[in-house]
């Protein structure tokens, strides 16, 4: 159980560990009292600088009166004093092998700064309450939990907000998970963590040849460093304001991000070939075009017809009609219709249908 402000800043530094889940902290055990002005500042020699009005005066009152009711201000107070605590030492955090040199130098580079405090001061305030529980604060400072207070860096924190939450959305991400990713970077790690993400949510991977990727990669990360370099210009504005300004600058960046994606993708994908068949003519026979058939002759008589007997036709039906086309083109001779027979004493015997009736088929 922490019991005091010095157990409290000999196990701060652990606690932020812990939550981010990052593999080191440049931390080197030292705190000093800042200068004018400053409120923390986590050093690039690994000290960390804490103001005492701000900082370490409310912090030690909060053991000084543990347990004791305090006021919404008095809470919000204390509560302001451990964010500022959590983010400065959000910017030690990295992975394995980083070194405070090669943060320096990248936090130096268009977007580094904004990208890099609006990270640590976005995840600080999302995860103050976890450190919180974590120091067994809540029970030093009963209601800490419930009083929330405005983040500040208001120029950076909305665009690192909508551009991490673009990115889980493009990735399928869990929501907060682009936000705890970066936060566990040094300024050398971030940009090029949050390029692979996006570059990985596309089908770029598949579809860029390998020898072109770095400058694909390097395209789309010059022109969001430019973008959040100009989020400096935000930073005198009054809180609301910069804010505002913070948050429509990112949207715009955000459609020209995705502009560019899927104009890289349309460049990369291949344009398919048109498809050319050719065919041998087919041996097989063509289909048939029904034609009208032409109507049978009368039958041959040498004599007239007696009269009072009619002279019989040899007619068709639909049906028999395109029986009769089907074996005119095979070359068999088509039936004979179901006519009567006329009386031997006035006709000569009928010819076949099929010298009276004709079906032509059109070949193609």
């Amino acid at each position: 159980m922490i019991a005091s402000l010095e157990d409290l800043l000999e196990q701060h530094a652990w606690a932020a560990l812990r939550i981010s889940g990052a593999d080191q902290t440049a931390w080197n055990g030292e705190i000093v009292e800042a200068g004018e002005g400053i409120l923390g500042l986590a050093h690039w020699d690994g000290t960390l600088h804490l103001d005492r009005e701000y900082i370490l005066d409310p912090l030690r009152d909060l053991y000084d009166r543990a347990g004791e009711p305090r006021s919404e201000a008095e809470l919000l107070r204390c509560r302001e004093a451990l964010v500022t605590l959590l983010h400065e030492q959000s910017h030690f955090l990295g992975p394995a092998g980083a070194t405070q040199e090669a943060a320096r130098a990248a936090f130096k580079l268009p977007g580094g700064r904004a990208l890099e405090e609006g990270v640590a001061e976005a995840w600080a305030h999302d995860h103050l309450n976890d450190y919180l529980r974590e120091l067994d604060i809540d029970k030093v400072a009963p209601g800490i939990l419930h009083v929330r207070n405005e983040p500040s860096y208001a120029a950076f924190v909305p665009a690192v907000r909508l551009f991490a939450a673009d990115l889980d959305r493009l990735s399928g991400a869990p929501d907060g998970e682009t936000l705890d990713l970066l936060n566990r970077q040094t300024a050398e790690g971030q940009w090029h963590q949050a390029i692979t993400r996006i570059y990985h949510s596309t089908q770029l991977p598949h579809l860029v040849p390998p020898d072109e990727a770095p400058a694909v990669r390097l395209h789309l990360e010059q022109a969001l460093r430019s973008s959040f370099k100009a989020l400096e210009l935000y930073e005198p504005l009054p809180r609301g304001f910069a804010a505002s300004r913070s948050q429509a600058a990112t949207t715009r960046t955000l459609t020209f991000l995705h502009q560019e994606l899927s104009t890289a993708e349309r460049h990369y994908t291949p344009i398919p070939r048109p498809t050319r068949i050719h065919l041998s003519p087919s041996t097989a026979p063509n289909r048939l075009i029904p034609q009208t058939l032409s109507a049978p002759t009368a039958p041959v008589s040498d004599s007239p017809v007696p009269a009072g007997i009619s002279t019989p036709t040899h007619r068709l039906s639909p049906a028999d009609s395109r029986q009769a086309a089907l074996h005119a083109f095979a070359g068999v001779s088509p039936p004979t219709a179901c006519t009567p027979t006329p009386p031997a004493a006035t006709t000569k015997p009928t010819t076949s249908a099929g010298a009276s009736t004709s079906a032509r088929g059109l070949e193609r």
